[in-house]
């Protein structure tokens, strides 16, 4: 049987991503050895369950985020392109009787979507941040076990 992982859409905030989207993350990312543990990731990355969603899968936590962090730079991206498409519109929004209501509309979308894009890039960040340390911490372990082996040389 072929499954195909449908899209999904989850809220990113400033103060970071819910949980739900971390599950949906190792979902995307796990193996097929982990086959035991999908039934678990799939209820988790739910929003329609009570199930526990504050799930860590250590083993594939790095190319998680990776994911999510792909994420959002595409978001990014299709942000940029469309701010760039619109123009930059610098329009009085204190009085909107006097504008046109396409106009005013417009101007709405544009703002909004600057502050999409600045909470992306704020996530953007704290992933690089996390993936950083994550890979310190793996070389901090790799140089502590060539160390220790030393010692029995």
């Amino acid at each position: 049987m072929i499954s195909f992982l449908r899209s999904e859409c989850y809220p990113i905030q400033i103060t970071g991503w819910p949980l739900e989207l971390m599950a949906y993350a190792y979902l995307v990312v796990s193996p097929p050895s982990m086959r035991g543990q999908f039934q678990e990731m799939a209820a988790a990355a739910s929003n329609k369950t009570t199930s526990k969603k504050d799930i860590k899968y250590p083993e594939i936590e790095e190319e998680a985020l990776k994911f999510i962090l792909d994420s959002c730079e595409s978001s990014i991206s299709k942000y940029s392109k469309f701010l760039q498409e619109s123009g930059s519109m610098d329009l009085d929004v204190t009085s909107p009787k006097q504008l046109n209501r396409r106009v005013f509309l417009k101007q709405l979308a544009v703002d909004l979507c600057t502050s999409e894009r600045r909470i992306l890039f704020r996530a953007q960040y704290i992933l690089r941040r996390r993936l950083r340390d994550i890979r310190s911490g793996e070389l901090r372990a790799l140089r502590l076990f060539d160390n220790f082996r030393k010692l029995f040389k």
